[in-house]
């Protein structure tokens, strides 16, 4: 992982947190007072036109749903205990979060299931306490499905769905490999956490004592906007919440200047909704994704902001993008710097303009992933500039991570970006009319440039490449361009001209598995005539 960026500061616990306000009315102006922390959910439901902001100059207000935890004891060896009233959702020590008791140990991770069913998973596991725990279970290389164990017997556990939107539905089949967690006999090595029997049960990172250092929260957002339209959050805090802002289906939503930190789903949520404007926000350690609007969506503005560690706390989870704006139309995304994420840094779809942002470290717990992706099914042009952007420490050595991937997408213009350090530098799948010029490539672990077409017809045709500098000196390939049709399908991919190459890598290009160097490639495409090569 990257260096993070600044954590957030924990809110002040050392005043009695106070109330939210209740019953608030529409058009209303919510003045939180600086510096202090308001413990539950500020409900917006439904609500229209409310402006939420801190009062004063002494800090922003907190909304905290969550609280200290304090009463510890030893309860054997590390682990110590303290008595909760709720079932917690999410743990912090010291303002990090905990990862939740889980089987196999981390260094372990996954076990593989002997078999499975729609609705079951048959593995003989070491306890048989397994009532009210969650599955965890991987469908394929870009996903973590969960379900709700409802019992174990005869070595199969039956399952439920867990009605949790970060995740998608995937049906359970096969063998996949998977991961329990939520029961006290998983608690078995430093940094997690378990509750039962109205006790909260911890193994600190450090082995010592959590008294004075643990706040625990159930499962409630900072702020409930769903279907609310108008809402304004303006330089608050929003600490160790579900979703920091559960907006679904909500429109217009504002957020500015606003801190969000340790969520246990989401930092904003607002899939189903539109116009969603983000400027100057700082979030950090979502458990999925920090900005997510899934469905529906258009119009979104993203700007400005620092984003860290989506999709990366505790044990692997689904995350689908750090800013994750899926199928809105539309979208401005920024002057954002987005590090550390588990699966997609950014994702945008038609009509977006993706501008000036810094994506590095991503694809860090999930793979066949792109540091930005775009991606479109419906074979119609995305008509989407990617432009100015740096994108780096994508996927490490990963065959299946590209810093740009451009998925069955047609019409995007990648220009000017700065793209190093990652697995490859970018893909283009099944696309077509795309412009890739005056980008900088450098220090792809395989290769700069994928092309590749897969089905029964041609489907990569008419892009450009021109005008963009590559340096190849760790044996990276340049181009790795392939088609199932043959290759006089890829002779057809693109054009290639006024491109300036530094390479000391045998292979200059890898031709549909016919490895060329550069006069071979010359000669074999008649390509980049107007292009420079050379070696140092």
């Amino acid at each position: 992982m990257q260096a993070s960026t600044a954590a957030i500061a924990a809110p002040d616990l050392t005043q009695p947190a106070l109330p939210l306000p209740a019953n608030i009315a529409n058009g209303s102006v919510v003045q939180l007072q600086c510096g202090r922390t308001y413990s539950g959910t500020l409900d917006l439901a439904g609500k229209s036109n409310v402006t939420v902001k801190t009062e004063g100059s002494c800090g922003k207000a907190a909304i905290m749903p969550g609280q200290a935890v304090s009463g510890w004891s030893q309860y054997q060896g590390n682990i110590y205990s303290a008595p909760i009233a709720f079932d917690a959702a999410q743990v912090l020590v010291d303002g990090q979060p905990l990862a939740r008791a889980h089987w196999p140990s981390r260094a372990q991770t996954w076990a593989r299931a002997s078999s499975t069913s729609s609705s079951a998973l048959t593995y003989p596991m070491p306890n048989g306490d397994l009532a009210g725990a969650t599955l965890l279970f991987r469908p394929n290389d870009w996903a973590v499905e969960a379900r709700t164990i409802t019992g174990y017997s005869g070595g199969t556990m039956s399952l439920a769905a867990t009605g949790k939107v970060s995740f998608d539905g995937y049906d359970l089949s096969g063998q996949p490999d998977f991961y329990v967690e939520g029961k006290l006999w998983m608690l078995d090595e430093p940094g997690e956490w378990a509750v039962s029997g109205g006790r909260l049960y911890v193994w600190t990172a450090d082995g010592k004592s959590p008294e004075g250092r643990v706040v625990a929260s159930p499962d409630r957002d900072g702020i409930d906007a769903r279907n609310a339209q108008g809402i304004t959050v303006d330089g608050v805090r929003i600490y160790a919440a579900a979703n920091g802002i559960n907006a679904l289906d909500a429109k217009n939503l504002r957020v500015t200047a606003t801190d969000i930190a340790n969520s246990s789903e989401n930092g904003i949520l607002n899939s189903g909704g539109s116009g969603l404007y983000v400027d100057g926000a700082s979030i950090r350690n979502s458990r999925h994704d920090a900005i997510a609007v899934k469905w529906g969506g258009g119009g979104e503005t993203v700007r400005n902001s620092t984003i860290d560690a989506s999709g990366v706390t505790g044990m692997p989870t689904n995350a689908h993008a750090a800013v994750n704006l899926t199928v809105g139309v539309g979208s401005t995304v920024s002057n954002n710097t987005v590090t550390n994420s588990g699966y997609i840094g950014i994702r945008a779809f038609r009509n977006a303009s993706v501008t000036q942002n810094t994506v590095d470290g991503a694809c860090l717990v999930l793979t066949d992933c792109g540091g930005m992706y775009f991606y479109s099914d419906d074979g119609q042009a995305l008509n989407t500039v990617v432009d100015g952007n740096t994108i780096a420490h994508v996927g490490g050595s990963q065959k299946l991570a590209w810093a740009i991937d451009l998925d069955a997408a047609s019409g995007v213009t990648v220009s000017n970006n700065t793209i190093t350090a990652s697995a490859n530098g970018m893909q283009l799948h099944n696309g077509n009319g795309n412009t890739i010029s005056g980008n900088r490539f450098s220090a792809s672990h395989q290769a700069h440039i994928q092309m590749d077409e897969d089905g029964s017809a041609p489907s990569v045709r008419n892009n450009v490449v021109k005008n963009n500098a590559f340096t190849s000196k760790n044996g990276e390939e340049t181009y790795r361009i392939s088609s199932t049709l043959g290759v006089d399908s890829v002779a057809q991919f693109a054009t290639y001209a006024d491109n300036a190459y530094t390479s000391t890598s045998q292979t200059f290009a890898n031709f549909n598995g016919e490895l060329l160097n550069t006069t071979q490639w010359k000669a074999r495409t008649g390509q980049d005539a107007s292009s420079t090569f050379q070696t140092q």
